[in-house]
Formats: C-alpha cells, structure tokens, sequence
C-alpha cells in the first residue's frame, strides 16, 4: 500500500492540531503530536512522489494550519538554542539521548513538511501574517549554512558530542530546506502582506545574504553534493538542487519590478552581487537557461555608476507574533525550565524508553521513507540525471536542463499540450 494515512485519518489529524507548550517537550504527550506529524510529513511525500491528489496540503490550507507548523519550528528552535545548552550542561553524560534527537528532529519534520507543500503558491497565500514569522526563521537558518557544517559520528563520541553532532547535522539539513522555503516566499510576494517585500529587502538583505550562501556553496565538499537529506556523488558540473533553488531565488528578487523601489544598490552591494558574475558559466547558463536574464542584469549593474538610495517606502511593520508569543510564554526563565525538563529529557525509567521508542518505530516507516525518499529525487526524463526543473505548462516533466527539454519536446507535446 502506497498510502500511509487514509483521507479521513489526514483531516482529523490537521483539524486538531494545536501548538504545543515548550515545558510540554519529550512527554508522552508530545510524543503522540510528533508521531502525528510524521506521518502526515511521510504522506504528504507520497502524494508529491506520485503525483496523487494531494490531501495533506489541501487540508493544511482549508483547515488554516501552515501557522501551527512554523509555530512548532520556531519553538523548538528557540528550545535548542536556549533550553538544550542548559540541560547539557546539568547533565553532560545522560545514559539516553534519543529524546532529545527526537526533539530536534521535530523541527526538521515541520521544516520537511512546509518546503513540500509551500511550492504551491495557494499555501504561501494561506501563511498570511505569519509569512513574516516564517521568513525571519527560514532566513536565521540560511545564514546558518556559512558556519553550521554536516559531520560524521566520531569513535569514543560521549553523549554531550552525540547531541551537538545531531543538532549541528539537523540544522544544516534546515537550513538546506529554507532555501527553498525562502524562495517559494519570494516568488509569491504579491499575495503576502506589503512589508515582507520591505523585509526581504532591507531588513534581511537576502540578495546579499544567498550572494554569500553560493560563493560558500555549503551544499558541496570533497566530490559529493548534498541532496535529499544525504551527500551523494557529484561529477563537480551537474547542477543540483540546492544551487539552483539560490540562483532562482537570486534571479527573482533582482529581476523583480519593484527591486528598484526597495533595494538601493549601494557601493558594498553591488560589489557583492558582482561576485556571482564570474560563476555564472556556459555550463551553468545550459542548465538553468533563466539565468542569462539574472547575468545580463548583473552586467549592467557592474557598468553603472551607484547612486544615492532612493526614500524608502512607509511600510506597517510586522509584528513576529509566533516568536514573540512563545518568549512570553516561557518569561525568559530558561534555566528553570531545563531544571523541570531534566527528568522527563534525560530520563533513565527503562519502562517509558521503552514506550517511548515503540511509538517512535511505528513513526519512523524505514523502509517506505527510503523507497520515496528515492523516488523523490526527481531524475530527467530524457538522461536520467538528477533534474532541477520541470515543465511550465504541464508540471509532470523534468529536466536536467535546457538542451534536454528541447530534445524531448516532440516526445513530450503530445503528453503536455491538450
């Protein structure tokens, strides 16, 4: 069976979704939200995988859920940054530390779950007012990138390295997801509140900010490339995911109408921006054929003289209300609450870990995530290489690149056009 999940088990499930309590985490209580959750995460990659009628996404949006899914994110977030050091620090040998793995691997779930469904622009329209909660997040865990970096178990690793290594690990695979989520924001400014156009901008700098994220190219190292959750083995000239999602995220804001409005291309900027110059190469222009617009405007910014920055535009601030909720909730007082999560984070009772991880296994379908996990590496339809664009018009056919899908056009026609 292909399904996990049936159509009336994914609607009960998103229509009592609710956001969770910090001092809450690790419980079985939680436990039973996060096993939720996962498997709405597994079905919602299913139904992307074979291009089923897609529930989980539909029901997000008709049930005005997408918010409780940043919520999760950003607390746990918050949570790892600010509760986590004090629990190590309390108790730097605990015998058991896959509660705290499933913590933050909670976090990745609802990262894995808005990258899946915000590429539909109906469920970036659905984010409202918490598109600005979202991108301040998405952005934090971009910049990430340029120093968070994915490593291998160590020998003799004690369990206070175990926990760093998973979190640094999970925060570089968020941070990898929030490049897409960024773009998909990006690309659907025109039904978001004003002032995230301003924030992208100026606030965040995000030209700037993925500028800096392609010439690190964090995605890359020692002949791999990550994709899909793992590093894989790379020729060094295909292009892959993560690059182009930051190129096309480059090319819309840049070419956007009303870049000029918001963006003044300062001296510093501009020298930025024309490092990418000398990486846009045949190969890649090949690849991602809307790029040469994004080079030829990047030549004549580098032939124009800079100009004073224009007067910013009266925006209404936006308030981050899902962050600034939950520090109200909590009061700042972090070492009280790592104090009352000890016991239930680093417990030793074997009975409740043993409960615990029967629920987890149920969770955690191995065999069904690798079996789509793999399927969900879309491959071109032409070479079998991995793709990283598909078809305007029908959104079933990928490609690897421009060449390919001329190629297959007079295959493809009468697939695609009515």
């Amino acid at each position: 069976m292909d399904s996990i999940l049936l159509p009336s088990e994914i609607e009960t499930y998103i229509d009592t979704m609710k956001p969770q309590k910090m001092k809450d985490l690790g419980t079985i209580h939680w436990f039973d939200w996060h096993h939720r959750l996962q498997k709405l995460n597994q079905e919602a990659l299913i139904e992307a995988s074979l291009l089923k009628e897609e529930h989980v996404k539909e029901s997000l949006v008709t049930f005005g859920k997408l918010n409780i899914l940043t919520h999760e994110a950003i607390l746990i977030n918050i949570w790892k940054y600010k509760v986590l050091p004090i629990l190590t620090s309390l108790e730097p040998c605990p015998e058991s530390t896959f509660i705290v793995y499933s913590i933050l691997y909670h976090e990745a779930v609802c990262v894995a779950l808005l990258e899946l469904v915000l590429y539909h622009p109906n469920c970036c329209e659905a984010l409202e007012d918490t598109a600005g909660d979202l991108l301040e997040y998405a952005t934090s865990n971009v910049s990430q990138l340029l120093s968070v970096k994915s490593t291998e178990p160590g020998r003799n690793e004690s369990a206070s390295e175990e926990i760093s290594r998973q979190k640094n690990n999970l925060t570089f695979d968020i941070g990898i997801r929030s490049l897409s989520i960024t773009r998909y924001i990006c690309e659907n400014l025109e039904s978001l509140p004003v002032s995230i156009r301003s924030k992208i901008y100026t606030e965040y700098d995000i030209p700037v900010l993925f500028t800096e994220i392609m010439l690190a190219k964090p995605w890359a190292k020692d002949g791999k490339l990550y994709s899909g959750g793992s590093w894989k083995d790379w020729d060094n000239e295909q292009l892959g995911q993560c690059e182009a999602q930051v190129w096309l995220t480059l090319r819309q804001l840049l070419l956007d109408p009303e870049c000029q409005s918001y963006y003044s291309l300062t001296e510093n900027r501009s020298k930025q921006l024309a490092k990418l110059l000398p990486l846009m190469k045949p190969i890649l222009l090949d690849q991602l054929s809307p790029l040469m617009e994004l080079n030829h405007w990047l030549c004549r910014m580098n032939m124009m003289e800079q100009n004073a920055a224009p007067p910013k535009a009266l925006l209404i601030e936006t308030i981050l209300e899902i962050k600034d909720s939950i520090l109200k909730e909590t009061g700042g007082k972090w070492r009280k609450m790592a104090t009352n999560q000890l016991p239930t984070v680093f417990t030793t009772d074997k009975s409740l870990l043993t409960n615990i991880a029967t629920k987890l296994s149920e969770s955690y379908n191995t065999e069904l995530l690798e079996k789509f996990g793999a399927e969900s590496q879309t491959k071109c339809i032409k070479c079998d290489k991995e793709a990283i664009q598909r078809c305007s018009h029908c959104h079933k056919a990928w490609y690897c690149s421009r060449t390919c899908q001329i190629d297959h056009w007079t295959e493809h026609k009468p697939q695609c056009l009515p």
